[in-house]
């Protein structure tokens, strides 16, 4: 995954050509407002943020509230992000 942000992020060109065979997206306008948008909000180092996790959490606790039970601290696991970053995985690809 944080290679295929790497690329992503330095590759528009094969990102659309990625996108549009995936999904047939054809339409360049599309493409690029997705785009645009997504590099705004997408961790470079491919971090959990809790506040999200709970913002769904929420959500779905308005039709089930067995999701009131659960924290969002319960559904992280972070042991793979913690070896990246402890071999350099994410400053060998430049990621902040």
């Amino acid at each position: 995954m944080a290679e295929s942000y790497k690329i992503m992020v330095t590759d528009r060109e094969l990102a659309f050509r990625l996108m549009a065979k995936k999904i047939g997206l054809t339409d360049r306008k599309v493409f690029d407002a997705a785009y645009t948008q997504e590099l705004k909000v997408l961790e470079p180092r491919l971090d959990i943020k809790p506040i999200a996790i709970q913002a769904t959490l929420d959500e779905i606790a308005k039709t089930d509230p067995r999701a009131k039970q659960v924290t969002a601290q319960q559904l992280i696991d972070r042991r793979f992000l913690v070896e990246m970053e402890k071999d350099g995985t994410f400053e060998r690809l430049g990621l902040r």
